[in-house]
This record gives structure tokens, C-alpha cells and sequence, in this order.
């Protein structure tokens, strides 16, 4: 029994099993989230410590120290290198390639517990594995208002907001003015009442808590008895007790002001707050962006007069563009390919037959690539329109073998039509497969490569290779089955005189010149080798000049200008041309401007772009400003 009898006794189980795995796929191809490469893994993992007010040298000491000691010991470390400054801390951990990193994440974050009570208070530690999603794929812009009162509308009204989108990994908040609660103590007050700076913090914090303090059992119930003293304005910490009814007005003025201005935050020449949306690992970039400009646009009639929620970066965009450009071609290329076959098969039903394992092959890998957890990606997109042109094949060619075994013979009489397909069906079993299994072999070994490269690879080889061999099973399947159903002897015999007959006697008188030209190439090997030596030699030679690069330029509409005075802090200022440094006062300042697009206008922490984030360091001018 043959592969075919077996196929033709199961033809509704065939038919069935094929048509659920097109369903999974399309729907896949709906839910599968899009990006422009895909997730990548780091082996390395950030911790940040701020919060502190300890100097640089105090925070090497009493911060940096502990934490490198602390995760320098977890397996699989390689490098710890560390970047200290006033009151901050940032620490980068390398990890051997190949390690688990959700794993040892866990074992940082565990060592980073179990040292953070010897650490100062008040520090706030973040621990995360360094990955494209860290940066932002969504900012917007909270205009019109009060800087104090733009930070926060956007810190405690639209942050948890867009922080509950499915996705969303973290929204981070920037504004030029932070509102805090200031004590400025007075020293000789504190010197009369034989005070120091420490009891006073230590007073306001002792003061300041929210604790139980007891428990009270009744009707087979517990409750803790909690006190409240949490400081809600200014005038409650004026109200801490210190010693014997000193409070912390007679010692020190108490008022609500801004944090230090370390940067400055603007859009369209007016004062905003910044809201940067990241992704979580695997979060669908074009559904997060759907979902928060919903938000954004529901806020609208909420938000106070005056007050706008603008989006100055957009990443989904380039998304769209970048998938919609592939999938485009891919269209195209579809349908140049069934053209192709229609203009040389000459056969309508034989054409569509073949063309038919295209759709077919590209919605079960789509199927398969989410059962392998993978995104919609330049990538896989890239993989799946190469695909397009090396899936067809087999399908071609078993079509093609089956139609000229329907054929009647030249002495005339026909055979049995399905003995027919049998035997061109086993006539093929063995070259498709090995034809196949050939491409298999070439593109399987790129997901083999270690680090970032391999990781971007990967994805390219796994999905080619799904559907080269998703490709080989249809051919040898479903293409059989339908060519059973749909091509007969009479209709390949009828090919000569059908409207494509004119196609095909243009063809055949070109076949006597192709074979005349063969022959003189047959006749002349010496010169066709040497002709083939001298392309070989000149590609050698121009080899080098061929410029090489990880990942190609890729222009997202933006740019990013950098503009240095003499400055102490830094701020961030989108005007739209670098004159906009005469409203900058005389101190030292760095200032980013970023434009988007031709209208709109925004800021942020240099997002994620197609080329790779080069570090500068920025130096105090010795000679100083001039």
C-alpha cells in the first residue's frame, strides 16, 4: 500500500486536519504580537539604587560596595561593572551566554534583599534584565497647565491608567517640577534647643508612620488597632513633636515646594509632563499603542481646561510601516510566483492547485510560529517571503509529475487514472523530501549562533525551516488528493488549444534558440570556465569594498539633537532648531531637542531605533564656560 492509497482512504480526515490547522492559523495571525526584531536576550541585568543623599565617594562606599559583593557571587557571573554619582548607583551584571536569565534574576534580586537593610533608607533599588523593552515605545506629552500640577494629573491619575493595559511592562513620569514637603531648618534654633540636623530627620520620620499598635479580639474576630500620622500636608509636619512640645515649626520653616530642577521638560514652548510607555517581554506593541491612545482620547474631556495629552513618539507606526511593507511584498510576490506558473504550466486548474499550498503553508506556520512563541517581526516576515518562492516547488513539481502521467501516451490508450497518480506520486517521494530537507540543512544551522546574532536568526531560520517542511507535507498530501479530484486526462490533453496556446508556441520557439545557445556553451567549456573564474576573482576582489554592518540604517522620521552650554543641571527642551539656546540661561546646561514626523513635536529618552545606542560620556569643560 502506497502513501497515496493511504491518503486517498483518509481524504475527509485529510481535508479536516488541514482546514483546522488554516483556521489556527489565521486567527494566529491576529493575536500574534508584532515588532520590529524580535525578543531579544540580554545576558545581562541593571540594578539602579537613588534615592540617597550621600555624595559620589559615600555612595561607592556605602551603596556600589555592598551590592557588587552581594550579586558577584551568583552563577554565572562574569562581569560586574558599576557607575556611581551623587545619591545614585548603577550597577550592569554579565552573565555567560546561554544562561537563564529569568532564573538568575531571581537570584539578584534575592541577594539585593538580603543586603538592602544594611543599606541606607529611603533607597530605592530597581533590579531588571536589560532588553529591548526597557525603552520607551509610547511618550506623551501633558501640556497647558502648572508644571506641579501637569506631574501630577500625569503621575496619579493617567499612570495607573495606563499601567493596567495588558502589555504594558512600565510608564515612567517626568516632570520639570515635583512637588515635596520642605524643612529648612534653622541652625541656631537647633543649636538653643541642643538639636542636631539627624534628630530633627530622625524626629520627622519617628513621627511620620503608620503602625499597629495593638489588637483587640471580639466575636471570634481580630482587628489590629493602626495608627495613623502620616503627614498630609505641610502643616501636619510642622506639627511633629520633637522633645517636651518643640515642634518642627519652632526649629525650621516648613513649606510645600519642587524638587531640585535636574531637568526641564516642555512641549510647543510650554510646560508639560512626560509620559514614557514600555512594553513588557512579549507584549504586542501594536495593541498597547491601540489601547493607550483609547485612554488618551477618554481623558480628554476630564482633564482640566486648557490641558492637552499629546503623543510625541509612537513606535507602533514604524511597526505598522515595517510589517505592512513586508507583507506587502509578500503579497506581490505571491502573485508574480502563481503568474509565473500559470505563464509556463499553461493549465489553469494545474496552476491553482500548486498555488494553492502558499496560503495553505503560510497559515499553519503562522500556526506553528505562535505554538513557538514567536512575533510578527522583520525577521519571520522576512523568512516567510523568502519561503514563498522555495514552498511552491515541491507542489509544482508534483503537480506537474502527476499531469504528465494523466497525459495519454503518444501510441494513444489510457491507463487507470489513479494508478496514474499513484505512481508519479512514489516517483517523488524521495527527491522532494531530499530537495527539502537540503534547504533544511542550509538555514537550520543559523539559529545555532550564540549571543544577539543568533537570537535575530533564529527567528529566521525556525520559520523557514517550519515552512519549507510544512510546504513538503502539503505537497505530498494535499496537492495529490486535490490533483485526484480536479486534473483529468482530457483537460491536460486540452491544454494545447486553450487560450493559453498562444503562450505556449511562443515558448516552444524559443526552445530551438536556448538549445542552439547550449550547445555553443557545450562546445566551449575551456572559455565558459575561465569567464567563471574571472566573475569568481572580481567578487573576491570587491569583497572589501562591500560595507558590513549588524543591522541595516532604518529612518524612523525623527531626529535627536543634542546642544551643549555652560550648564550644572540638564534639561529637556523640544524646540524645533538649536537657536532656542538664547532662552537658555547662562549656566551650564544640556538640552535634547526631538522632532517626529513634520507636525508633531516631542521629547524623551532617546527610544529604541533600529541602530544600536552608543553611550556618551558628558565632561565638565576644565577651562569652563564661556
Amino acid at each position: 500500500m502506497t502513501l497515496f492509497d493511504i491518503l486517498s482512504r483518509q481524504r475527509r480526515f485529510v481535508y479536516l486536519l488541514v482546514a483546522l490547522l488554516s483556521v489556527a492559523g489565521v486567527w494566529a495571525a491576529f493575536v500574534l504580537p508584532s515588532a520590529i526584531y524580535p525578543e531579544l536576550n540580554f545576558s545581562r541585568i541593571k540594578i539602579v539604587a537613588q534615592g540617597s543623599t550621600l555624595g559620589a565617594r559615600q555612595v561607592v562606599f556605602s551603596i556600589t560596595r555592598p551590592l557588587e559583593e552581594a550579586v558577584s557571587i551568583v552563577p554565572g557571573v562574569t562581569r560586574v561593572r558599576s557607575h556611581s554619582i551623587r545619591g545614585a548607583s548603577e550597577i550592569a551584571i554579565t552573565f555567560a551566554p546561554g544562561t537563564d536569565m529569568g532564573y538568575v534574576l531571581q537570584l539578584v534580586r534575592a541577594r539585593v534583599n538580603q543586603v538592602q537593610g544594611s543599606l541606607p533608607p529611603d533607597l530605592d533599588i530597581e533590579v531588571e534584565r536589560l532588553t529591548p523593552s526597557l525603552f520607551p515605545i509610547l511618550s506623551y506629552n501633558l501640556e497647558g497647565g502648572d508644571p506641579a500640577t501637569l506631574y501630577d494629573i500625569a503621575r496619579y491619575e493617567i499612570k495607573p491608567l495606563i499601567a493596567r493595559v495588558p502589555g504594558v511592562g512600565r510608564v515612567d513620569v517626568q516632570g520639570s517640577d515635583v512637588r515635596e514637603i520642605e524643612v529648612v531648618a534653622d541652625p541656631a534654633r537647633l543649636a538653643v534647643q541642643g538639636l542636631t540636623y539627624t534628630d530633627l530627620a530622625e524626629g520627622i520620620r519617628r513621627a511620620v508612620t503608620v503602625q499597629a499598635v495593638g489588637r483587640v479580639a471580639q466575636d471570634y474576630r481580630q482587628y489590629l488597632i493602626v495608627t495613623d500620622q502620616e503627614a498630609h500636608s505641610a502643616e501636619d509636619i510642622g506639627a511633629v513633636v520633637l522633645q517636651n512640645g518643640l515642634r518642627v515649626r519652632d526649629v525650621a520653616t516648613v513649606a510645600v515646594g519642587t524638587e531640585d530642577h535636574v531637568r526641564i521638560i516642555a512641549g510647543d514652548g510650554r510646560p508639560a509632563a512626560l509620559i514614557n510607555v514600555s512594553r513588557q517581554i512579549g507584549g504586542n506593541t501594536l495593541a498597547i499603542a491601540d489601547s493607550v491612545a483609547g485612554i488618551a482620547a477618554a481623558l480628554g474631556p476630564s482633564l482640566p481646561p486648557g490641558v492637552h495629552l499629546k503623543p510625541v513618539y509612537d513606535q507602533a507606526s514604524l511597526v505598522r510601516d515595517a510589517v505592512g511593507s513586508v507583507r506587502d511584498a509578500m503579497l506581490v510576490g505571491a502573485a508574480l510566483a502563481v503568474l509565473v506558473l500559470l505563464l509556463f504550466l499553461r493549465h489553469a486548474r494545474i496552476t491553482a492547485i500548486s498555488a494553492a499550498s502558499i496560503p495553505l503553508t503560510l497559515a499553519v506556520t503562522v500556526f506553528v510560529m505562535s505554538v513557538l512563541g514567536q512575533t510578527f517581526n522583520l525577521m519571520t516576515l522576512g523568512a516567510m517571503a523568502i519561503a514563498i518562492g522555495l514552498v511552491i516547488d515541491d507542489a509544482v513539481v508534483v503537480t506537474e509529475n502527476i499531469a504528465r502521467h494523466l497525459a495519454p501516451p503518444p501510441g494513444g490508450g489510457a491507463g487507470s487514472r489513479l494508478a496514474a497518480i499513484r505512481a508519479a506520486v512514489q516517483e517523488l517521494i524521495w527527491p522532494v523530501t531530499t530537495s527539502t530537507i537540503t534547504t533544511v540543512v542550509v538555514f537550520l544551522p543559523l539559529g545555532l549562533l550564540q549571543g544577539v546574532v543568533g537570537q535575530f536568526f533564529a527567528a529566521l531560520a525556525t520559520t523557514l525551516t517550519v515552512a519549507v517542511l510544512v510546504s513538503l507535507l502539503l505537497a505530498l498530501t494535499v496537492i495529490p488528493l486535490l490533483a485526484e479530484q480536479f486534473v483529468t486526462a482530457h483537460e491536460v490533453e486540452a491544454v494545447a488549444t486553450g487560450p493559453l496556446a498562444r503562450i505556449q508556441r511562443t515558448l516552444d520557439a524559443l526552445a530551438p534558440r536556448y538549445e542552439r545557445a547550449l550547445a555553443a556553451v557545450l562546445d566551449h567549456p575551456r572559455r565558459i570556465g575561465l569567464a567563471a573564474l574571472v566573475l569568481v576573482a572580481a567578487g573576491l576582489a570587491l569583497w572589501r569594498l562591500v560595507g558590513t554592518g549588524f543591522l541595516p540604517e532604518m529612518d524612523e522620521g525623527a531626529f535627536v539633537l543634542d546642544y551643549f552650554t555652560g550648564n550644572r543641571g540638564r534639561g529637556e527642551h523640544p524646540r524645533p532648531h538649536p537657536r532656542g539656546h538664547r532662552n537658555v540661561p547662562p549656566h551650564r546646561r544640556r538640552a535634547r531637542h526631538v522632532r517626529h514626523g513634520a507636525e508633531q513635536r516631542g521629547h524623551h529618552r532617546a527610544p529604541h531605533t533600529a541602530r544600536p545606542a552608543r553611550a556618551r560620556r558628558v565632561r565638565r569643560d576644565r577651562r569652563g564656560a564661556r
